[in-house]
This record gives C-alpha cells, sequence and structure tokens, in this order.
C-alpha cells in the first residue's frame, strides 16, 4: 500500500483511521470463508509510543543520532547503514516515513500521527508481518526519542474484556518463574468463554496478546487482537462497519494510553526541602510489582535474581543498599535514578526526583520478560511531606 501525502493534508486521527480501516474491509462471503486468522493477509497495525522528544519532519535527525551518539548500539548503526529513510510531511501531526532495504530492493512504509496531548505518538502501518518485524518493529526499538507503551496481563486482559459487544476468540499466554523452574507458552485460536481464565488457573500463564470478534448486528464484523506491547492490530472489517471499527481502534488507543499513564506517570517526584532540624521530603510515587502466590524468598536470593536476570546488561548501573534490602539503579539509556526495595516476594519501584515514566515502565518490562510474568502490578502516589 502506497501512502499519499495529499490524502493525509488536514485529517483528524479519525479520519486517518477511516481511511487506513478501508484496507482490511471484507464482504460478507469472505467474513464467511475465513475461519482462522493466520495465513498470508495484512493487519492493519498501530503501535503506541511515549513521545520523549520526536516531531514530526524530524526523522532525519534522529536517522543521524543512530550513527552519532556513543550510546546507541552496534545493532542501531548496522540498521541505519544498511537501509535509507525518508519523511514526507503530511500535516503539522502527521508524515509519511518509507524506510527502504536497498539489498532487498524493497520499501515499507508507515505513518506517524502525534496525538493532541504530545504525550503519545502512533505508528500505524499496513505493512506484513514478515517485514514489519525487520524493518518497522526495529527502526520503533533503535529511536531513543520513541519508547512502546507496555501493559501489565491484568490491564490487558481488562481492556480487551471491556471492549463492547466482543468475545475473546483466542490469545497467547506465558509463564515465566525462574524460582519454580517452568516456563510455558499457550496459544488459543477459536478460544471459547473461560478459556483464558483457565489457563491462568491451571498453568498461571497470563496473556501476552489477546484476539477479539466484535459484533455488529448480529455478525461477527470485526477481528482485532491487543498485545501488551503497545500494538494493535484489526485484520478483518466487514463492509457497512468501518465506522464501528474507527470507534473500537480510537477507543482502545485511549484507553491504552490511560492505563500507561496510571500506571506509570509520575505526578509527584520527591522534592527535598531543608530545615533547620533536618529536612522534609514532599511526593512519592510507587509501582508495586506484587505476587502472593510466589514463593517466598529470602531478599538475598530476589537480590541475585534481579541482577541475573534483570540488571545484568549493559542498560542498568545499581548498588545495593540498606542492609541488602534496597537497590539504587541508574538506567543509562535514560539517565535517570529511581529505588527497588524488595519485600520478598514483592519487588516495589521508588521514584526520584529524575525518574520518569520511560526508567519506570521499562523496569517493569525487564521482570515480565526476564525474571517473572506471574507479577501483578499497581501505582501508588501521594503528594505528602514525610519529616
Amino acid at each position: 500500500m502506497e501512502f499519499d501525502p495529499a490524502d493525509y493534508t488536514g485529517k483528524s486521527k479519525r479520519d486517518v483511521l477511516r481511511e487506513l480501516v478501508e484496507y482490511v474491509v471484507k464482504t460478507d462471503e469472505e467474513m464467511e470463508e475465513k475461519t482462522t486468522r493466520s495465513g498470508g493477509q495484512t493487519d492493519l497495525n498501530i503501535y503506541l509510543c511515549d513521545n520523549q522528544g520526536f516531531e514530526i519532519g524530524d526523522v532525519d535527525h534522529w536517522v543521524h543520532q543512530l550513527t552519532e551518539d556513543d550510546r546507541i548500539t552496534g545493532h542501531a548503526e548496522n540498521f541505519a547503514s544498511e537501509h535509507t529513510f525518508s519523511e514526507d510531511v503530511a500535516d503539522d501531526d502527521i508524515s509519511i516515513v518509507t524506510i527502504t532495504t536497498p539489498a532487498k530492493g524493497r520499501e515499507d512504509e508507515f505513518l506517524f500521527v502525534t496525538t493532541n496531548r504530545d504525550d503519545y505518538v502512533w505508528v500505524i502501518t499496513t505493512v506484513h508481518s514478515d517485514w514489519r518485524d525487520k524493518t518497522i518493529e526495529r527502526f520503533l526499538g533503535y529511536l531513543p526519542c520513541l519508547e512502546r507503551l507496555y501493559l501489565s496481563s491484568d490491564d490487558l486482559e481488562n481492556l480487551t474484556t471491556d471492549i463492547r459487544d466482543s468475545r475473546v476468540s483466542g490469545f497467547t499466554a506465558k509463564y515465566h518463574a525462574p524460582n519454580r523452574k517452568r516456563d510455558a507458552t499457550l496459544r488459543f485460536t477459536g478460544a471459547e468463554p473461560g478459556d483464558l481464565e483457565k489457563a491462568e488457573e491451571a498453568f498461571d500463564a497470563k496473556p501476552t496478546r489477546i484476539d477479539f470478534d466484535q459484533t455488529n448486528s448480529p455478525s461477527t464484523a470485526i477481528q482485532g487482537a491487543n498485545t501488551n506491547n503497545g500494538r494493535i492490530s484489526m485484520r478483518s472489517v466487514r463492509d457497512g462497519s468501518e465506522p464501528k471499527a474507527v470507534e473500537t481502534l480510537l477507543g482502545i488507543t485511549e484507553d491504552y494510553q490511560s492505563l500507561d499513564r496510571a500506571r506509570f506517570d509520575v505526578e509527584f517526584p520527591p522534592e527535598l526541602s531543608e530545615l533547620d532540624n533536618g529536612f522534609t521530603v514532599d511526593g512519592f510515587t510507587a509501582v508495586e510489582l506484587t505476587e502472593p502466590d510466589r514463593d517466598d524468598a529470602a531478599t538475598e536470593e530476589l537480590v541475585e535474581e534481579l541482577e541475573t536476570h534483570v540488571l545484568n546488561g549493559n542498560r542498568y548501573r545499581h548498588g545495593i543498599r540498606d542492609g541488602g534490602t534496597k537497590i539504587r539503579v541508574f538506567d543509562t539509556e535514560h539517565d535517570e535514578t529511581f529505588d527497588v526495595a524488595l519485600e520478598p516476594p514483592d519487588i516495589v519501584l521508588y521514584a526520584r526526583e529524575t525518574t520518569s515514566a520511560l526508567s519506570l515502565r521499562e523496569f517493569v518490562r525487564e521482570v515480565y520478560e526476564n525474571l517473572d510474568s506471574t507479577y501483578s502490578l499497581a501505582k501508588k502516589q501521594n503528594p505528602v511531606a514525610i519529616q
């Protein structure tokens, strides 16, 4: 699919989605004949990203950063050297980016769409997954100005089951916990009501992707999916149900962004004020990872697990404090510091003066993907004064 900048000039987010939903519209016959979501078809995909300095028209600047910034990895530099990039600005909030892979003689296109709040960027594409993974997703992963959103499995499940007139039709669920020496990945297609709950009860497996079918008087009219790493997909829309599909996408994106703010925004960073007889700390924000059913472990064992599975790369510098019950962590990619309090089996992240959602979100992602996927996530905050 070739994007024409003129088609998106003066368009709102709703207009953009209405334009692109047409790409996955199916006739009644095509919907009825389709018995599986797999195959060679192409989805409409929206990636939701935290915006940390990206502006429409700045792609050349950020590509240059991939080759010049000392903190950028060699993989990113190689990627930039093996591809060419062009950006056509359609409007103040929309641009079309083309990634060219000369060695393969192909071009992959996507849209950058900034939101009214400027907190988030949407990346929208219809490129087939075989190439989307190799070009667009890698590009987003390397850009220092963007970070894909991330939801806990509980939030992903609540987000998807709250879609009006929908049911869960399939899912991928994962279990990972090193202290139990067991991993599992479950993939269900054609799921029946209760299958997701059965997977959680039987295997303690948490969903990372949930497929949904949505009806529109009364047949299935929309087939989509949500993942916990900031990607929303729409595979099929029955002809005539385009307006409902657009409303569904708008609702999912707003709910996803609202959950991200609720879980990771640092609204009350601690601020120190000196007093004659000491100091006060105004405000706190804490992100809690709790698992009442997880095997209790000594603090030393939890520290060892974190050092082995989360803090073991080049991203983090850390030091053990307070008799081994707290870890001071410096995120080198975001230049941010935060504290990790150990309350076995729970882990609590405390924001410091320099902490933002970026470092908290990424640390939580690392815990879920590399340490233990069974944790639940919650945030506590308060503009309190502690003497």
